[in-house]
């Protein structure tokens, strides 16, 4: 039997010896904290303001750049991450910005090409899968927050692989901030429209990314030195063409950087697919107002997403520089027990939280209730996760979470086709409590595996 003296020992060594770790956590926690209090100010006036239809109409339209999005990051946004970390490590910046300039090549072609493919489609989405026409024009305009999205990723990648998240920190709260703004004045004029929530939406994306550009570098957008005097075949031919970075210490997962970044892309695309699968499914067999319930209650995640994403950003750089088995399986060791202490507390709020659903949106949302515990308890989960499948990576693991993830994909997808005309929304919020467990489940029986044969 463990003694709770040595599991306090064990806390004690992890935030001594990782005190930086979890200082760049909690900074990177700074905008979302802000995010979680003007989050819920604003899904308390949309609830009110638009009710459960016009919430679930707005869910379901966002759900369209979110996804256009994704798709176009499809891993480059972590292989750029991967590979910069390990470059700023090495203190090769040029290499660093050929990266950064590589990935935002990649990302900016797919987002178009992607948002051209889905602004032709809309009127199908809109009229089938929806079943309201009325949607298309909105869903149309809304593509541009993904095109803005894209363009703000690439210097959060360059904060991130430097270790300095103070700057993505005001950023991030500055845009949150403005994003709050517009919805107090709607509220104040009580000029409540969908067109008008989305026009805001565009509005903060667009100032974000502006922010966003002024803050970093030229060059990791553009180099004009490297193209002068290159003719128009070689500069297109180049434009694509992943950098070449030596000594950046392959030999531990040994996966070099296009394909990683193939292996990226499949995992990624069936990620964002699970990602949005909830919010259509809904749309397609229940009514819109109970993809507006399903909407709110997925507000009450927002701490634990904070908490998620925060994890992640600060494990990724350090993850990514490390070069030996050992320095590696002892951050994994370090940050699991970080996320079961974060992943208790979880369940407590995801029990104790949601019941405040009707007190803080009205009583048309009471039905959120137990919605919103179910989804909290899966990002407990996802916490747990985190670690295991960020290192995972270092391990050449990118190889095989694609089909984890095809495996994840079918799981969420055959439980919501079978229980959403059964039980309604519930059955999409269990489907990704057993995404989840499906994931920790083998993506831990890898890790194992290979702790076992480090022996």
């Amino acid at each position: 039997m463990i003694s709770l003296s040595k599991i306090f020992a064990s806390y004690k060594e992890m935030i001594i010896g990782s005190r930086k770790g979890i200082e760049d956590v909690i900074i990177s926690m700074v905008p979302q904290a802000v995010l979680i209090v003007s989050g819920l100010v604003i899904s308390i006036l949309l609830a009110r303001g638009l009710g459960p239809a016009g919430v679930g109409n707005y869910a379901l339209i966002l759900s369209i750049p979110v996804l256009v999005a994704g798709l176009s990051d499809s891993g480059i946004g972590q292989t750029a991450i991967r590979y910069a970390s390990k470059t700023a490590h090495n203190r090769d910046y040029e290499g660093m910005h050929a990266i950064l300039r590589w990935a935002f090549n990649l990302r900016m072609l797919l987002v178009l090409v992607i948002s051209l493919v889905f602004y032709l489609i809309s009127p199908f989405i809109a009229g089938n899968a929806w079943h309201n026409p009325n949607l298309t024009d909105l869903l149309r305009i809304s593509l541009l927050i993904a095109i803005f999205g894209v363009i703000s990723h690439i210097p959060t990648i360059y904060f991130q692989s430097l270790k300095r998240f103070k700057i993505n920190t005001i950023i991030s709260t500055i845009q949150t901030l403005l994003t709050l703004a517009g919805i107090l004045i709607i509220a104040w004029f009580n000029a409540w429209s969908i067109e008008i929530v989305i026009g805001v939406s565009i509005i903060t994306s667009g100032i974000n990314a502006v922010l966003f550009i002024l803050s970093v570098p030229r060059s990791i957008y553009f180099n004009f030195s490297a193209i002068k005097g290159k003719s128009v075949t070689n500069i297109l031919k180049n434009f694509l063409k992943a950098p070449k970075i030596d000594n950046i210490g392959e030999e531990v997962e040994e996966t070099g950087i296009h394909s990683f970044t193939f292996y990226m892309f499949i995992s990624t695309l069936v990620v964002m697919i699970v990602a949005q699968m909830d919010i259509w499914l809904i749309g397609y067999f229940l009514d819109p107002s109970q993809v507006g319930i399903y909407n709110i209650a997925k507000n009450f995640t927002i701490p634990l997403v904070v908490a998620l994403g925060a994890i992640n950003m600060a494990l990724w750089p350090r993850a990514s520089a490390l070069m030996s088995r050992e320095k590696i399986f002892e951050l994994l060791k370090t940050t699991f027990l970080f996320s079961i202490f974060i992943a208790v507390i979880g369940v407590v709020y995801s029990i104790l939280a949601p019941l405040l659903t009707p007190w803080l949106f009205g009583s048309a949302y009471a039905g959120g209730i137990i919605l919103g515990q179910v989804l909290c308890i899966r990002y407990c989960i996802s916490i747990l996760v985190c670690p295991l499948g960020v290192i995972g990576y270092s391990f050449g693991m990118v190889k095989v979470y694609w089909w984890i993830n095809i495996i994840q994909l079918i799981t969420v997808l055959v439980i919501s086709v079978w229980f959403l005309p059964l039980i309604g929304p519930l059955a999409s919020a269990l489907a990704l409590i057993a995404n989840e467990i499906v994931g920790f489940f083998l993506v831990g029986l890898i890790i194992w595996r290979k702790s076992g044969y480090r022996a």
